[in-house]
């Protein structure tokens, strides 16, 4: 029996059903070619653009490790605070507070089928969230979901989607769960003391609950859904159209941030470590960090997006041909999609 004192929880208890909140709420050297001037505007500071983004407590994102290594020169990147996810990223992006959003697939896809002028820019991440629920449960399949209680981190995010796409492939109603809304790293205290029968946290502080013991994993995203990209940067279509030199370097700078984490793994944990404490969280998180997934070279694949949509058509949530992969996403300026051109 755990101890610790209950804290209390804001806990908002909602069907899964939720979904129609959405849009409410490398180190491989390359030859330099002489850098382009970015665009000078009105509110361009000496230092570069600015280009300000929210972040998920507990989470290290591409962005984040191209900033501390350098690899965004002329970009100012600024953290403008923190949020529960996609949905509330969108938002921030579509109203001009922020420039740049992370995000996974199924809000971006909801939010352009509903007419938000964003373009999804670069593929940012893997599969990286396990269901996880204790050693003595009794949920032991998907079957033993029904009626629980799953903590997520956001509504309207690939937690509850992926959550939808893994009852139904097991015959399952997708409205038979309720989800717990809560910041990732709240999961661990919450699953201990009962007050959520599922965790389904990301990475690394999924990793940490597994760690600690106790626990059981009950199945991942890759189970669900199979090696298909999850997570993406987008930005709004007037800001890419105004700043694309802007856009370019900072796909180039996500890109190689993600392959020179691929390829530098203990560094890598140092580097969360350092990122995580100056943010004032938890550093200890880093020994648990495993990448942000074999995404290579962070080009977008049809596939990752034509997963999600047909989902949405088949749910009824968007109209059959609503929607092209083309429509959501672009690899224009990601340097390596050219060169497999």
């Amino acid at each position: 029996m755990n101890n610790k004192p209950k804290i209390f929880l804001a806990i908002i208890i909602i069907a899964i059903v939720a979904s129609t909140y959405l849009f409410l709420a490398m180190e491989t050297k390359t030859q330099e070619a002489p850098t382009p001037a970015l665009k000078n505007t009105e509110n361009t500071p000496k230092n570069g653009i600015t280009i300000r983004s929210l972040t998920i407590p507990g989470s290290v994102e591409p962005v984040d490790f191209a900033k501390e290594l350098g690899f965004l020169k002329g970009l100012n990147i600024t953290r403008a605070g923190s949020t529960t996810g996609g949905p509330e990223k969108i938002m921030a992006v579509s109203a001009g507070n922020i420039e740049l959003g992370s995000s996974a697939w199924i809000p971006v896809i909801n939010a352009k089928s509903r007419g938000a002028e964003i373009k999804a820019i670069v593929a940012s991440g893997g599969n990286n969230t396990k269901w996880i629920v204790l050693e003595n449960s009794s949920i032991r399949s998907a079957k033993d979901l029904v009626g629980k209680k799953i903590a997520v981190n956001v509504l309207g995010g690939s937690v509850e989607y992926i959550t939808r796409a893994h009852l139904v492939q097991n015959g399952i109603s997708k409205d038979a769960v309720q989800l717990v809304v809560l910041p990732p790293p709240q999961h661990e205290q919450a699953l201990r003391q009962g007050l959520v029968d599922v965790a389904a946290p990301f990475d690394p502080v999924g990793e940490k609950i597994v760690a600690n013991g106790g626990v059981r994993v009950l199945f991942t995203d890759t189970d669900a859904t199979g090696d298909v990209s999850q997570g993406l940067y987008f930005v709004s279509e007037k800001f890419l159209k105004e700043n694309p030199e802007a856009v370019k370097r900072l796909v180039e700078g996500i890109t190689k941030a993600m392959d020179w984490d691929l390829d530098h793994p203990q560094e890598a944990k140092e580097l969360v470590a350092k990122i995580l404490k100056d943010r004032g969280e938890n550093p200890d998180l880093a020994k648990y960090w495993k990448g942000f997934g074999e995404i290579k070279h962070g080009i977008v694949m049809d596939s990752d997006v034509e997963f999600w949509i047909e989902w949405l058509e088949k749910d009824g949530k968007i109209k059959e041909g609503q929607l092209e992969p083309s429509d959501v996403y672009s690899n224009e300026f990601n340097p390596y999609y050219k060169e497999m051109r």
